[in-house]
C-alpha cells in the first residue's frame, strides 16, 4: 500500500495507542439507567489513598468516581452502567490499569501501593484477557527496551558494527513474536472488544505493533469481528469508518501504486547465496513464484511448509519458485534455507528493506508472493496457504496423467 493508505489509516489510532483528553468535569457523567458495575479491592499499603475510576472513551477519560480506601487499604466502587465499557482504574502515583467490563459484573482488584505491575484482576473476562495482554506487551517492552540500552551502550564501541545487526535481528524478533501473539490472540478471542486493544498497541512513539500501511489487513480483520457485534460503540464505529474509507482509497489508487495481473513482471537481477548472479528472465518459460521473505521473520518461516508442498506437488510440471531475501545476514539467510528445506533458487543482497528487487516491486510486508506466467505476466498476487494450492493445481490440472 502507498503512503497514501498509511496516512489516512494512522488516524485510525485512539486512546489506546495515543492517549487522550481528560475531560476535566469534576462531576464526572450522569448515571444512565442499567445494571452495576463492580469493582472491589484491596490496595497494600493504600490506606488513605484515592482510588480513581474513569471511563476510557474514543477521545477523552471520563471520571466517574473516587473513593478513599479504608485503614486496611479495601476501597468499592459501584456505578451504574447500560452496556460494555472499557474503564480505567487509577491508584497512588503509579498505578493505572484498563478494564472491559459488561454490566452486571462484579471484579475483584488486588494490588501494591506504587507498583503499577503488581495488580491482579478477577472475576471479569474482559478485564481478565486484558490482563493477560498486558503482561505480554510488557515482557516485550522491557525485552525491546534492554536493546536499546544495549545499544546505546555499545555504540562508541570498535566492535559495534558487529553487534549492531546482531541487536537489529534480536529487536525483529521480539516484535515479530510479539505480533504473532497479538494475531493469536485477535483469532482466539474474537467476540471480545479486548482485540481492540491488542490491534492499537504500540511498542513506543509512532511504533505500532500492527502498522496500518503494511498491516492493513488486520484492521480488517478486527473490523469485520467486532462492527457487526458491536455498532454503535465509539470506537468499533471509529475503526469501521477508517477502514471503509481507507478501502476506497485503495480501490481508487491508479495502478502505479501496485502491480496488477496481467502486467508484465520487472526483470531483474540479483545475488545467489554463493555471490553468482541470476536473473528473473532466465526462468521465463515457465510459471514462477516470486516470493519475498526474510529468515528472521516467522511469518515468512511459517509459509515454508506450504511453499515446500507447492514443489512437491508441482515441480514436475513447468514451476519454480523464486525466493528473494530481505535478510542482511548471509548466516541467517542461508541457515534458514537449510533447515526449512527450501531447495529452489535463492537471491538477495542482504540490505534488508532496501533491497533492490523488494524496492522495485514495491514491498511493504513479507511474506509476499507472486505468481508469474511462462510469458512473464503476473498471474495472481498475495497467493498464500490453500489459495496457492489451489491456484497451482487449477493452472497444473491439464499437464496431469
Amino acid at each position: 500500500m502507498g503512503s497514501r493508505i498509511t496516512l489516512l489509516t494512522a488516524a485510525i489510532f485512539f486512546i489506546f495507542s495515543s492517549g487522550c483528553r481528560q475531560n476535566e468535569t469534576t462531576g464526572g457523567r450522569a448515571e444512565e439507567a442499567g445494571e452495576k458495575v463492580s469493582i472491589r479491592g484491596m490496595v497494600e499499603d493504600g490506606q488513605g489513598s484515592l482510588v480513581v475510576l474513569e471511563e476510557l472513551g474514543a477521545r477523552e477519560l471520563i471520571p466517574l468516581d473516587t473513593v478513599v480506601c479504608d485503614e486496611s487499604g479495601a476501597f468499592e466502587i459501584s456505578i451504574s452502567a447500560s452496556s460494555v465499557a472499557f474503564y480505567v482504574l487509577r491508584f497512588g502515583s503509579l498505578g493505572r490499569v484498563t478494564l472491559l467490563m459488561e454490566p452486571g459484573e462484579s471484579a475483584y482488584f488486588s494490588a501494591v501501593l506504587d507498583q503499577s505491575d503488581s495488580h491482579e484482576i478477577k472475576g471479569s473476562p474482559g478485564s481478565e484477557l486484558l490482563q493477560e495482554l498486558s503482561r505480554e506487551h510488557k515482557k516485550t517492552l522491557e525485552a525491546l527496551g534492554e536493546i536499546t540500552r544495549k545499544n546505546m551502550e555499545m555504540v562508541s564501541t570498535p566492535g559495534y558494527s558487529t553487534l549492531k545487526p546482531q541487536l537489529d535481528r534480536r529487536y525483529d524478533s521480539i516484535t515479530s513474536g510479539f505480533r504473532d501473539y497479538s494475531l493469536r490472540f485477535i483469532h482466539s478471542h474474537s467476540g471480545s472488544l479486548s482485540i481492540l486493544v491488542a490491534l492499537y498497541n504500540m511498542y513506543g512513539q509512532q511504533l505500532p505493533v500492527f502498522d496500518p500501511g503494511k498491516d492493513f489487513e488486520a484492521y480488517k480483520l478486527v473490523d469485520s469481528l467486532l462492527h457487526p457485534a458491536y455498532a454503535g460503540f465509539e470506537a468499533v464505529d471509529l475503526l469501521h469508518a477508517q477502514v471503509k474509507e481507507a478501502e476506497s482509497f485503495i480501490h481508487e489508487a491508479p495502478a502505479e501504486t501496485a502491480f496488477q495481473k496481467g502486467e508484465i513482471a520487472p526483470d531483474f537481477v540479483s545475488s545467489r547465496t554463493d555471490g553468482t548472479q541470476m536473473a528473473l528472465s532466465e526462468l521465463r518459460g515457465e510459471y514462477v513464484l516470486l516470493s519475498f521473505w526474510a529468515g528472521w521473520s516467522r511469518l515468512s518461516r511459517d509459509e515454508n511448509p506450504i511453499l515446500r508442498m507447492a514443489m512437491e506437488r508441482y515441480g514436475k510440471y513447468p514451476f519454480r519458485i523464486l525466493q528473494v531475501s530481505l535478510d542482511d545476514d548471509r548466516d541467517v539467510w542461508t541457515g534458514a534455507i537449510r533447515e526449512d528445506g527450501l531447495v529452489w533458487d535463492h537471491v538477495g543482497d542482504l540490505r534488508r528493506w532496501e533491497t533492490p528487487v523488494a524496492n522495485l516491486y514495491r514491498i511493504e510486508k513479507i511474506p509476499s508472493n507472486l505468481l508469474i506466467d511462462p510469458s512473464g505476466r503476473i498471474v495472481e498476487t498475495d497467493l498464500f496457504g490453500e489459495t496457492l494450492l489451489e491456484k497451482l493445481d487449477s493452472i497444473f490440472s491439464d499437464y496431469k496423467e
